[in-house]
């Protein structure tokens, strides 16, 4: 893949504005010290011209007053371009990017990304839509916690044609349904203290009291890609990741897993999302039913595993970002041991088959010894069964492990 080769269309201008929204002045006609944050949004499209009018204009109908759209178009072979030009001259504020070659869904999102600017982000699946009232609510849970968390997710409809034919979505349920992560004490409603009144009138700032926290999880319990809002700097922590170029799909499993075990999300017990069925979907090609799969595990286009595992190799690569940034050599190990998987790689090591983890403890070993400490991780080895000739060579010269398949 080659960015620069990419064909940019953008329309000057900077951010989009509600029409209804109250920009603050002082009587010398100077701006205010402060404002609330950009959202960008980044809708990443594949022959879904049918769908990206209702999609980009979600997204300019918000009622939240600053909003940065980006459509990155994967080398589409329907209507996409010409309707993705109309929508661009129609709306000042999109930035349209054509890809000559569509390398999947994980390299499109980063470059939506890198060209974005908004301290928050939003990836807008292309058959997907935005509620109305979807940032501000976002933007609101953000600013209200009292833990800073990386994420919030935010419940959806399922929509077939146009009915809606589920209020819900299924894995969000999982914690929803019990009282499990209720902290009362971890909000207190936001309000703009400078500039613009906002919340505005009349917003419901009872979403606070439908919020649970997410820590540790090995389990899926959010609402898929639209239904989520980053911090851009949690992202970073993830996003320079060199393997995500050759994952095609699988981007909301490795930013939400590896975001939520290093510092939590927060679900939103408020549908502000719609996730639209048409039959290609890869992980909800029918409405959800209770004990039944929507989908064909492991099938096409599921590259979940392939997620899981290179966001081990990533942590283990670069542990510096955490050990000595308010964690500790055990809570790395502890956290590398919840997020271990097993290693998808078909020619991987016997040894390694069972543990991506061990395989990248080894591979890394000399930059991670460094930080977390040679008898910690080679304890961390054995009590994964890593062999001891293995153990016993890493650290010395001229003696490498082996490091997991395809890197």
């Amino acid at each position: 893949m080659t960015v620069d080769k990419n064909e940019v269309l953008a329309v000057p201008g900077g951010f989009a504005r509600a029409k209804d929204a109250d920009p603050a002045s002082d009587p010398s006609g100077a701006q205010p010290p402060f404002r609330l944050p950009l959202v960008s949004v980044i809708v990443v499209n594949f022959n879904y011209g049918r769908f990206l009018p209702a999609t980009v204009q979600s997204v300019f109908g918000q009622t939240y007053p600053h909003v940065e759209c980006i459509a990155v178009d994967n080398a589409s072979t329907d209507e996409s371009a010409a309707v993705l030009r109309e929508l661009a001259a129609r709306h000042p504020n999109l930035k349209v990017i054509f890809r000559t070659e569509n390398a999947g869904q994980t390299p499109a999102a980063l470059e939506g990304l890198a060209a974005s600017s908004g301290p928050y982000v939003i990836f807008l699946d292309a058959d997907d839509f935005l509620l109305p009232r979807c940032i501000e609510t976002h933007v609101f849970v953000h600013l209200s916690l009292r833990v800073h968390v990386g994420f919030t997710s935010a419940d959806m409809l399922q929509l077939a044609g146009d009915q809606v034919v589920l209020g819900t979505e299924h894995d969000f349920n999982r914690v929803l349904r019990t009282r499990r992560g209720a902290r009362p004490r971890a909000v207190r409603p936001y309000l703009h203290p400078i500039g613009e009144t906002w919340p505005r009138p009349g917003f419901d700032t009872s979403v606070l009291d439908a919020l649970r926290f997410v820590r540790r999880t090995r389990q899926w319990v959010w609402a898929p890609t639209s239904g989520n809002c980053f911090r851009r700097d949690a992202l970073a922590l993830f996003a320079d990741n060199p393997a995500l170029l050759e994952l095609r799909t699988g981007t909301d499993l490795y930013f939400c897993v590896g975001i939520n075990a290093v510092s939590g999300s927060v679900l939103i017990d408020r549908p502000l999302a719609v996730y639209r069925m048409h039959g290609n979907n890869i992980f909800t090609q029918r409405p959800q039913l209770n004990n039944v799969l929507p989908y064909k595990e492991g099938g096409a286009g599921d590259s979940n595993r392939k997620a899981r595992a290179i966001l081990v190799d990533h942590l283990a690569a670069h542990a510096g970002r955490l050990v000595g940034r308010g964690w500790v050599w055990i809570e790395f190990l502890w956290l590398l041991f919840r997020l271990d998987c097993s290693n998808p790689e078909p020619g991987a090591p016997y040894w390694s088959r069972r543990s991506r983890g061990a395989a990248a403890l080894v591979t890394y070993y000399d930059s991670i010894s460094r930080v977390v400490g040679s008898w910690a991780i080679k304890l961390w080895l054995a009590l994964h069964l890593v062999p001891p000739n293995i153990i016993l060579g890493l650290g010395q010269k001229g003696k490498r492990g082996v490091p997991p398949k395809g890197r």
